[in-house]
């Protein structure tokens, strides 16, 4: 089977001459020694099957936002701040957005972009860029999707892409932030959940619009020939929400999306690494063909616990801890953790192997324990099922 028949057929439920593993294209993971090795997403896909392994090419291009504003950005010293402060700011016909960080030895932006996890917490955004409902009507006119030229020179990279999956038996993936993630980006954690118990219409509305402008994006991949939409849902888990106000707030968009997906043939992959135990009912009502970044050591995760409830409906993508096990383990751990995951996920199929999240060391330990993953994947791929 080519990799990308190898991966519909696990999404069907079909059989398969092997479990799939992945580190790549098909959910959130990456390598980061590997994209150091091969920048190039084309030879990096090379790699990857040369190594036997399984991986999609993903689209990364399509651009964050577009609407119509102007951008400044500058820094300054200021009294009792340590660090730098650098600013960004959005400016509309219907007011003026305004994010300000302070430059922390970690944060390698020279300007603040509209969206970094680096953003959230508070001991680094001196000011998030939404602070008020007063805000959204600025919002809405700078979350618009592309057009014109950038949306010209996506769909030349996605034929370009197109192309060379076709030739390699690869699925062509695309991106989508979400809602829960740009929410958080733009507003930090405990001010938008006060908005949404304090301020209900007012969540409504700022979700409204980047849920409008996520569908917006979808359907620009779904129009241009996608095959796989992968979907952040990081900041969306019940380690930030609980599970009456994920169904409030984000149940539907989520539904509109897959239902889109669905409707263009295409698979979407939701991620989510940690606090998804108490959504799995959710999950199973919502449809979606991928539940990406599955990590046994992420806390209060039951791998049985996930595949005796979901594992019917939908295929379960990761396994085996990265940092802990890939980046930092004993080859016997890194054995032991291919093990525990086929043992619990792979039993009646829809399941592909990959890490929890991004291996993102670059050490001969990692090196080793990443071959060691493949090896042992080796040892146990053609597993009755």
């Amino acid at each position: 089977m080519t990799s990308k028949e190898r991966i519909l057929a696990t999404v069907r439920g079909e059989a398969v001459d092997h479990v799939p593993l992945c580190f790549e294209g098909v959910g959130h993971p990456f390598v980061l020694f590997a994209n150091r090795l091969y920048p190039d997403p084309f030879a990096r896909a090379k790699y990857y099957l040369d190594l036997g392994v399984d991986t999609a090419v993903s689209i990364h291009d399509l651009p964050a936002n577009a609407g119509t504003y102007q951008t400044r950005q500058w820094t300054e010293r200021r009294p009792g701040e340590a660090a730098e402060i650098a600013i960004t700011e959005y400016v509309t016909d219907a007011g003026t957005l305004r994010q300000e960080v302070r430059r922390t030895g970690d944060y390698h932006h020279p300007y603040p972009p509209l969206f970094s996890d680096h953003h959230v917490p508070p001991s680094r955004s001196v000011r998030y860029l939404i602070r008020t409902a007063d805000d959204l009507d600025a919002l809405e006119r700078i979350f618009q999707p592309p057009a014109g030229e950038q949306l010209a020179a996506y769909r030349r990279d996605v034929a370009q892409a197109r192309r060379f999956c076709d030739r390699h038996g690869l699925l062509l993936a695309g991106t989508l932030w979400g809602v829960g993630d740009p929410l958080i980006w733009m507003t930090g954690i405990e001010p938008l959940l006060m908005m949404a118990m304090e301020q209900p219409q007012a969540m409504e509305r700022f979700v409204a619009i980047v849920s409008a402008w996520n569908q917006a994006r979808l359907e620009i991949h779904l129009d241009a020939g996608i095959d796989l939409i992968y979907r952040r849902g990081w900041y969306e888990s019940t380690d930030f929400w609980s599970p009456s106000l994920y169904r409030q707030f984000f149940l539907e968009p989520l539904r509109r999306e897959i239902a889109a997906t669905h409707q263009a043939g295409c698979v979407y992959t939701y991620i989510m690494n940690t606090g998804a135990m108490p959504l799995l009912g959710m999950f199973g009502e919502l449809g979606f063909d991928i539940y990406s970044n599955i990590d046994p050591m992420a806390g209060h995760t039951d791998l049985g616990l996930i595949k005796r409830t979901v594992g019917g409906q939908m295929t379960l993508y990761g396994g085996v801890n990265n940092n802990h096990i890939v980046e930092r383990g004993t080859p016997q751990q890194v054995r032991a953790a291919v093990d525990d995951a086929f043992d619990a996920l792979a039993p009646g199929g829809r399941f592909i192997l990959g890490p929890g999240d991004s291996i993102l060391a670059d050490s001969d330990v990692c090196r080793r324990n990443f071959d060691t993953m493949i090896d042992a994947w080796k040892a146990r791929r053609s597993t009755p099922r």
